[in-house]
């Protein structure tokens, strides 16, 4: 594929490896789970032959064992719904499905509020930069980390770009990042969030009649209603030693390096003040009603978890992961119908998670990649399997991985989540359709986190939280 450029030469726009991630498994593409699971079940069935059970009953131990690991449901392996099923009917059993806050859900302490959030969120703090007060930062003490949320401006005008100048920004992009990396050691995670909500002025639908000036007005109804507004954010966390008053005092100096090293990418971001910054976590959680308000408190009042979603006050949410990412080279504008889908009436959150790999680690995970991909082709060999694209694949990522590597470019754990927010239960099926649609044409698996939708709304907001403790 190639475009003419403004010199009128032609131009091949470059590609890019997205989520490289090895082959998966740590044997024959199988998890530690799987492989657990049939060598318990090899082992009990040994055991049940030794003590005399006949060899009917003593192959059943290792048949449920393959069955658990290998057959799916709603896609994914049988072993996989163990802990979303045991954690949901947990929480039914304990009585803590449901969540209330106090009235008022924002406690009024002029120093360092405490946020009324859901236990999954944390036990946040929401306050100002002691060295400069327009910055807003959410502090976690029990975890030593503190956050700070950027408005983020530029990314709408890139896919207006030529080929070469998406080129340019991304391979920016790339500095950046590794800039960031090798420069802020206490930088522990990048959150990008890319929100299409509804435009919270839709007022009621005005009469129908023949005068102009109603016909104008039912006009300007039907495009208000149809409007959409899309916000960037950028979160960045970082993980000290301690929190102390120097500590804080110094987070205005290390925003002015995130926004210095993002300007090559002609990426211009802005830290959310305190007030801002609440009503952008309200916005995610109740609607753009919440978020409109001059004064808002950023916590809903109650919480309700649910198998297929979790609610927040009157706001239903459903989540999906990223469970595959493109397996061959994808072009600059691979993720336009994703960013560009926007169902109506329902507000559309992706979130992409960026830690921080060690030059070091990420060097051995390379090595490691390359190593197993060889080693998993030559037991497939052995045993008379095919052999595996995907393994090819894993081989030539992690020789991908190292070269980048060597060139100064650093390594990212990635991880990628999709929030349907809507007062309207009924329109998120028609908006889950046309997500994974969306999510198809960016050659994208999305998988419904089900019995986990609250703590994916938690890791959907500009929080720097994962999914699961220790996971990316």
């Amino acid at each position: 594929m190639s475009a003419i450029d403004s010199t009128g030469k032609t131009y091949v726009p470059a590609t890019y490896r997205v989520g490289a991630g090895g082959t998966g498994g740590i044997w024959l593409g199988l998890g530690i789970g799987q492989v657990a699971a049939i060598g318990s079940g090899l082992l009990a069935g040994i055991l049940a032959f030794t003590a005399g059970a006949s060899p009917v009953l003593a192959v059943l131990p290792l048949l449920a064992g393959a069955g658990l690991a290998a057959a799916r449901a709603g896609g994914r392996p049988l072993l996989n719904w163990v802990g979303p099923l045991s954690g949901h009917h947990a929480a039914a059993v304990a009585g803590a499905r449901g969540w209330s806050a106090p009235v008022p859900t924002f406690a009024r302490n002029a120093e360092m509020p405490r946020l009324r959030l859901p236990v999954e969120f944390g036990r946040l703090r929401l306050s100002a930069c002691p060295d400069d007060p327009s910055i807003g930062m959410l502090t976690e003490p029990s975890r030593r980390t503190v956050t700070v949320v950027f408005d983020v401006c530029g990314v709408d005008r890139f896919p207006l770009l030529d080929d070469d100048e998406r080129d340019g920004l991304i391979a920016a992009w790339g500095d950046s990042l590794a800039v960031l990396a090798d420069t802020d050691r206490a930088l522990e995670r990048l959150q990008l969030i890319e929100r299409a909500c509804p435009s919270p002025t839709v007022t009621t639908r005005p009469a129908t009649a023949c005068d102009q000036t109603s016909q104008v007005d039912l006009l300007h109804w039907q495009i208000t209603a149809l409007s959409t507004r899309h916000d960037s954010r950028l979160a960045v966390q970082w993980v000290f030693p301690r929190l102390d008053a120097s500590v804080l005092a110094a987070v205005a100096a290390r925003c002015q390096t995130v926004s210095r090293s993002l300007l090559p990418a002609r990426l211009l971001t802005r830290p959310l003040s305190a007030d801002e910054l609440a009503r952008d976590i309200a916005t995610a959680l109740r609607g753009p009603q919440a978020g409109s308000a001059a004064t808002t408190t950023p916590g809903p009042v109650s919480r309700r978890r649910e198998w297929t979603h979790v609610v927040t006050d009157d706001t239903v949410h459903r989540s999906y992961a990223v469970t595959e990412w493109p397996s061959t080279a994808v072009t600059a504008t691979w993720l336009s119908p994703l960013l560009l889908c926007a169902p109506v009436e329902v507000t559309r959150t992706v979130s992409l998670h960026l830690q921080r790999v060690p030059p070091a680690s990420a060097a051995r995970v390379a090595r490691t990649r390359r190593a197993k991909a060889a080693l998993d082709q030559r037991d497939r060999t052995r045993l008379g399997l095919a052999t595996s694209a995907a393994l090819d694949l894993a081989e030539v990522d992690g020789a991908a991985m190292d070269s980048e590597l060597a060139s100064g470019y650093r390594t990212h754990r990635l991880a990628g989540l999709v929030t349907l927010s809507s007062t309207k239960p009924d329109s998120l099926d028609d908006a889950a359709r046309e997500l994974v649609a969306a999510a198809a044409a960016s050659r994208l698996e999305l998988r419904g986190l089900h019995g986990q939708h609250d703590t994916a709304l938690a890791a959907t907001l500009p929080l720097c939280r994962a999914l699961h403790r220790g996971q990316a």
